[in-house]
C-alpha cells in the first residue's frame, strides 16, 4: 500500500498510484464514473519531482484538465504537440483555401468511371462522377493520415461496400496516382492549397518524434487511432499511462483501435462508480456480461439510484437516443408541446444533411455531405434506402419526407440553451463524458428479443453501456427492459456474485 495514500484515495486508486511510481508503462481500466480524472491527478501529485504530460483528444478537455493538474503537468492535445514541431511552411497552409472536389477533379483530370453496384439484390451499372472520385481521393489521404503506415497505398482508398469487390480493387489502383499526388502536394510548403490538421499531425508522426516529458497520462485511450498509438509506443524513455474503458469504445467507425484491450501491458482497474448506486451498476453489469466482461462494475453503496420501467414520464433531465434522426423527431415533438428543449446531437451535421436533401430535391448535386454525395437525385436516395447499406440514413430520409426541409431548419433554430432547457435530448455518442440525474433511454437502439433469446451486436451493447451509465439518480429503461432482463439471465457467475444476485 502506498505511503502517499491520501484519505480520499480508494484502494484501487492507491494501486494505480503505486504502479505509476514504478516508472514503467501500464494501463488503468476505468469503468464509467469511477473517478478517472481524480486518479490521474493523484498520480501526478504523487510524483511532483517528475515532469508530466496529460494528452487528450480535443482542446476543450485539455484546457479543462489544465486547471486540475499541478504546474508540473503540461496538458495538451496531439495536434498542439505536432503544430510546434512541424515546419511553419506546412502549418501556414492551414490558412489557405481548401481544394473543392470539383477543383481536384478538374486539376487531376479525373473522368467518369462506370462500375457495378448492388441494388435490390443484383448488380447494376453505376457511373461515378469526377467530383465523387475526387472526394474518394481526399478521404483516402485522410484515412492514410490516421494509420501507422509510412506512405499512402491503394488500400487507403475506402470505397463503399455496395460496389462489386473486383471494381473496388480496380478503383483503388486507378485512383492511387491521384492519392499519392494529393499527399505530396499537401506536405509541400510551396503548393498553394489549404490542408486540414490531420496532415501536419501525420507529418510529425513520420518524423518519429520524442515527447519531451518523464511520463504521459493518455486519457480515453480506447479511442486512439493507430497513428496516435504508434507515436506513444515508440517513446523509448517515457513512461506512458494509458487510461480508458474498452467498453466505451464507440468510435471504431472513425478508425479507433481498442488500445485498452490490445496493449500487452500490466493493468490496474477502477471498478467502483462514484456516479451512481448499485441498481444502475447491476443494469450496466448485465450489458458488460454480454460483452464478455468478467470483472464487475460496483455501484456506490452511499447512493440510492433507481432503475425504472415506465412509459415516457415528465421527470427526466436527458433523453438518450441512438440516432440523430430520432433526436430530431423528439425535438420536433417537444417544440409542438411547448417544451424548452436542448439538443446535444450533431447540429452541424443535421443542418448540412437537411440542406443537402433540399439541393437534391431541386436537382442539384451534393459534394460536401458524404451520406448524400453518391446520388444524382432524391429518387436515387430512396432506392438506396431500401438496401441493407442504406439503413443508416433511412431514418433521416424519412424525417425529411415526413416534415420537409424548411420545418426541420426552423426546429433546429429553436433549440434552447442547455441552462434554460426543460430537458436535453442527446445521442449516446454525444453523451459520452456527461452525466445527468434522471436519464431516459429511447426506443431506437437496434436489437431483437423474444422470450427465449436476443440478438444484439457488440457495437450496440457498448452504446447502451455508455447511455445507461450517464444516470446518477434514476435510469428509465422502459424501451430496453426486455433486453436487459434477457442479459441478466445470462450474466457470468463472477458478475452475479459481485452484485449479490
Amino acid at each position: 500500500m502506498s505511503d502517499f495514500e491520501k484519505p480520499s484515495a480508494t484502494y484501487e486508486q492507491a494501486i494505480a498510484i503505486d504502479n505509476a511510481r514504478l516508472g514503467k508503462s501500464f494501463k488503468v481500466i476505468a469503468y464509467a464514473g469511477t473517478g478517472k480524472t481524480t486518479t490521474l491527478q493523484m498520480i501526478s501529485d504523487a510524483m511532483p519531482e517528475r515532469r508530466g504530460m496529460y494528452l487528450a483528444f480535443n482542446k476543450a478537455i485539455a484546457s479543462e484538465a489544465h486547471s486540475k493538474f499541478h504546474r508540473g503537468v503540461d496538458c495538451r492535445t496531439f495536434h498542439s504537440l505536432a503544430f510546434r514541431s512541424v515546419p511553419r511552411g506546412v502549418t501556414d497552409k492551414l490558412r489557405l483555401p481548401r481544394l473543392s472536389p470539383s477543383f481536384i477533379a478538374k486539376e487531376y483530370r479525373l473522368n467518369p468511371i462506370t462500375l457495378r453496384r448492388m441494388m435490390g439484390g443484383r448488380y447494376e451499372k453505376y457511373v461515378m462522377m469526377p467530383s465523387r472520385l475526387a472526394s474518394l481521393v481526399s478521404n483516402a489521404v485522410s484515412h492514410f493520415c490516421s494509420t501507422s503506415s509510412q506512405y499512402p497505398a491503394p488500400r487507403h482508398l475506402q470505397a463503399p461496400s455496395w460496389l462489386h469487390p473486383d471494381d473496388i480493387t480496380e478503383l483503388q489502383n486507378h485512383l492511387y496516382p491521384a492519392i499519392e499526388r494529393r499527399w505530396l502536394e499537401s506536405i509541400d510548403p510551396n503548393h498553394q492549397a489549404g490542408i486540414g490538421h490531420d496532415i501536419y499531425l501525420k507529418l510529425w508522426a513520420l518524423s518519429e518524434p520524442n515527447i519531451p516529458t518523464d511520463y504521459v497520462l493518455f486519457d480515453e485511450a480506447q479511442d486512439a487511432d493507430p497513428l496516435m498509438l504508434g507515436i506513444l509506443l515508440r517513446q523509448k524513455n517515457t513512461q506512458v499511462i494509458y487510461v480508458g474503458d474498452a467498453h466505451q469504445q464507440i468510435y471504431a467507425w472513425r478508425g479507433a483501435v481498442n488500445a485498452m484491450q490490445q496493449l500487452p501491458l500490466p493493468e490496474s482497474r477502477l471498478t467502483t462508480s462514484f456516479r451512481f448506486g448499485e441498481e444502475i451498476a447491476l443494469n450496466a453489469n448485465a450489458i458488460l456480461g454480454a460483452l464478455s466482461e468478467t470483472v464487475p462494475l460496483l455501484g456506490n453503496p452511499h447512493l440510492n439510484s433507481k432503475v425504472v420501467n415506465k412509459p415516457h414520464i415528465k421527470q427526466r433531465d436527458a433523453i438518450l437516443c441512438r440516432t440523430n434522426a430520432r433526436a430530431m423527431e423528439l425535438l420536433l415533438a417537444g417544440l409542438v408541446h411547448g417544451d424548452k428543449v436542448s439538443l446535444q446531437a450533431d447540429h452541424v451535421k443535421l443542418n448540412r444533411f437537411v440542406d443537402a436533401a433540399s439541393m437534391l430535391k431541386q436537382g442539384r448535386r451534393v459534394t460536401d455531405v458524404p451520406e448524400l454525395a453518391w446520388f444524382n437525385s432524391w429518387h436515387d436516395v430512396h432506392e438506396y434506402c431500401e438496401t441493407n447499406d442504406g439503413s443508416d440514413i433511412k431514418p433521416l430520409v424519412k424525417l425529411v419526407d415526413d416534415h420537409g426541409t424548411d420545418p426541420l431548419k426552423r426546429a433546429l433554430a429553436k433549440i434552447s440553451p442547455i441552462e434554460h432547457a426543460d430537458y436535453i435530448i442527446s445521442t449516446a455518442h454525444k453523451s459520452k463524458g456527461l452525466e445527468w440525474n434522471r436519464v431516459h433511454i429511447e426506443d431506437d437502439y437496434q436489437f431483437k428479443v423474444n422470450e427465449k433469446d436476443h440478438k444484439i451486436s457488440d457495437e450496440e451493447l457498448r452504446l447502451l453501456y455508455v447511455a445507461c451509465t450517464r444516470a446518477k439518480v434514476s435510469l428509465n429503461i422502459y424501451h430496453i427492459y426486455d433486453l436487459v432482463q434477457q442479459l441478466k439471465k445470462q450474466m457470468p457467475v463472477s458478475l452475479r456474485k459481485a452484485v449479490g444476485e
